[in-house]
C-alpha cells in the first residue's frame, strides 16, 4: 500500500527513535525526593510523548512492510491511532483537572488537545483506508509527520523545564 514512501517512513522513524533514546536521558536529569508526584508529573508529560513517539515509530516500520493490503495497514494503523488517543486522553484529562497542575499554561494544549487531534486525524485517516487507500496514504504522512513535530515540541519543553531547574508540577489538593 505504501510503495514508494519507504525513504519517507525510514526518516520519521529514525527520528521518533532517536528522540525516544534522548528522552531516556532526560529522565536521568530529574532529582528530587518527592517521587509520588513525580510519577504523576512523568505520567501526563513524559509517558504520552514516549509513546507517541513509539507509536510513530511502530507506524513507520509497519508502512515499510512488504505487501500490506489496504485493509490490514488500515487496521494496524487504525489501532495505533487508539493508543494514541487514550495516552492524550489520559494526559488531557489530568493536566485539566485530574491531579497535575499544569505548569504553563500551554502544557494542556502541547501534551494533552494538539496529540489527541493528530491521533484523532490517524484515526480518519487509517479508517479511510478501506474507503479511499489513495487519500488514506497522505492523511496517515501528515498525522505522523504532526506527531513527531508535537513530540518535538514536548521534548523540547521538557528538557528545557528540566534543565531551567524547575520544580515539580503540584499535585491538586
Amino acid at each position: 500500500m505504501f510503495e514508494g514512501w519507504d525513504d519517507f517512513y525510514l526518516l520519521i522513524g529514525g527520528a521518533s527513535g532517536g528522540l525516544i533514546g534522548l528522552l531516556f536521558i532526560v529522565v536521568t536529569l530529574i532529582q528530587g525526593n518527592d517521587g509520588g508526584l513525580k510519577l504523576k508529573a512523568a505520567a501526563a508529560y513524559m509517558t504520552p510523548t514516549v509513546a507517541h513517539l513509539a507509536v510513530v515509530l511502530v507506524m513507520c516500520a509497519t508502512a515499510t512492510a512488504p505487501h500490506l493490503t489496504p485493509p490490514i495497514a488500515g487496521g494496524l494503523f487504525l489501532g495505533g491511532a487508539l493508543v494514541c488517543l487514550g495516552f492524550s486522553g489520559r494526559a488531557l484529562y489530568m493536566l485539566a483537572g485530574g491531579g497535575i497542575n499544569a505548569a504553563h499554561w500551554s502544557d494542556v494544549w502541547g501534551y494533552g488537545v494538539a496529540p489527541f487531534i493528530a491521533a484523532a486525524a490517524l484515526a480518519v485517516a487509517a479508517a479511510a483506508a478501506w474507503i479511499a487507500p489513495g487519500w488514506a496514504i497522505l492523511g496517515i504522512a501528515v498525522s505522523l509527520v504532526a506527531m513527531l513535530l508535537i513530540a518535538v515540541r514536548n521534548a523540547w519543553d521538557l528538557v528545557t523545564w528540566i534543565s531551567a531547574g524547575g520544580g515539580s508540577p503540584s499535585a491538586d489538593g
